[in-house]
């Protein structure tokens, strides 16, 4: 698989550029400003929630256009880097509000041994994936049949994905001790790493989850 991701990346560089540069970048900044002043602030309550929300969404609402890349790609099927940014804005708003519905399940989970939250961890893996069913419903439903094929390698896909958080975290920390501007600095190198790193989990995750797509190209 590591092959194949690679293939897709290369063959595909140009649209990926655009894209991480006007998808990527601005979610990235916009999430972190807010985040730093959510955690900085003596006004807003809460801020520790608010602040997982924000990281959920920085994820997740950059997934279409790459999804469809790879998709498209395993079609021999060409995406252009307007239509990418066009399937962004489309798919916006569903998926916007279902991680936020998603989001709060989780949390609010945790007073009921923590089994919702799990449900809705995993809902928050996979649903961006299939957010371009033609309604919720198709996306619930596609979900949830994913959830169940792939069961408890989705424990490991989760893993890879909060592992790789918590290490930008740290090469974050380790590279902002060194400047006198913390804030400037922690956010450029935030930036610079999900840059490089969400194209390629995105290419992963759709090969994993899509099989309903890749085993009619094969």
């Amino acid at each position: 698989m590591i092959r194949e991701i690679f293939d897709i990346y290369n063959s595909n560089w140009s649209q990926i550029l655009v894209w991480s540069l006007l998808i990527i970048f601005p979610v990235t900044t916009l999430s972190f400003i807010f985040l730093i002043y959510f955690n900085w602030s003596e006004d807003v309550l809460i801020p520790e929630y608010l602040s997982g929300f924000l990281l959920f969404i920085n994820f997740i609402i950059c997934i279409p256009p790459f999804m469809k890349m790879v998709i498209q790609t395993k079609n021999d099927e060409y995406i252009n880097s307007t239509e990418g940014l066009l399937v962004f804005m489309k798919q916006f708003g569903i998926l916007f509000i279902i991680t936020m519905v998603l989001y709060f399940i989780a949390i609010v989970g945790a007073t009921f041994l923590f089994i919702p939250t799990v449900f809705a961890l995993l809902f928050l893996l996979v649903f961006p994936f299939f957010s371009d069913s033609i309604s919720v419903k198709n996306v619930y439903q596609k979900t949830i049949h994913t959830i169940i094929r792939e069961n408890f390698a989705l424990l490991g896909d989760l893993l890879i994905v909060f592992s790789l958080n918590i290490a930008c975290w740290g090469i974050t920390m380790i590279f902002v001790s060194q400047y006198e501007n913390n804030i400037l600095s922690f956010l450029i190198i935030r930036i610079l790493l999900n840059i490089f790193i969400f194209p390629f989990l995105y290419i992963y995750l759709t090969i994993r989850y899509r099989k309903d797509v890749f085993e009619y190209v094969h």
